[in-house]
């Protein structure tokens, strides 16, 4: 087990099903390769890493919660004004995680998975715990949300809203 802080991002294509109907199995498929890409180019950026690519979306790591809370922003700022995306929603979780075969797992991986699920059309939502890692909010505005309560999660967790 890795007993290290790891930063966890899950970043998806809002409403991808409804968008393919629309679009086409090919232009969706060029759409998702490119917000693939792109996620990819602004993650090496933040010293991030790209876990994995899972159809509309795609999975982050990053050691430093700022880190990833500011790619996640940067992926928000650069894609809404694209014609070709569809609105990104996103969900960023901090805590510890094991990788095994270059994926990473536990339950920190599972909690921003939910997170993702939560959040609406173009937010960020950020656990309580990322919020206590990142050391100024100078760049960013943090909201608090409350407390939510998330399917196979004992606790209902603190999470907030990131905003640049």
């Amino acid at each position: 087990m890795d007993g290290s802080q790891h930063t966890f991002l899950f970043a998806d294509l809002v409403g991808f099903t409804s968008f393919t109907e629309q679009v086409g199995d090919e232009a969706a498929a060029d759409v998702a390769v490119a917000f693939q890409q792109a996620a990819s180019h602004l993650a090496a950026d933040y010293g991030c890493e790209v876990v994995k690519s899972l159809g509309d979306a795609v999975m982050i790591h990053g050691d430093e919660a700022p880190r990833v809370v500011g790619l996640a922003l940067a992926i928000g700022r650069d894609l809404q004004d694209e014609s070709w995306c569809p609105a990104v929603r996103m969900g960023v979780h901090s805590g510890s995680a094991v990788r095994r075969a270059g994926d990473w797992y536990g339950a920190t991986v599972n909690v921003a998975s939910r997170l993702v699920d939560a959040a609406a059309p173009g937010e960020v939502l950020i656990s309580v715990k990322t919020r206590d890692l990142l050391a100024s909010h100078d760049a960013m505005r943090i909201a608090d949300l409350g407390a939510r309560s998330f399917k196979n999660v004992g606790k209902p967790l603190g999470v907030f809203a990131a905003a640049s």
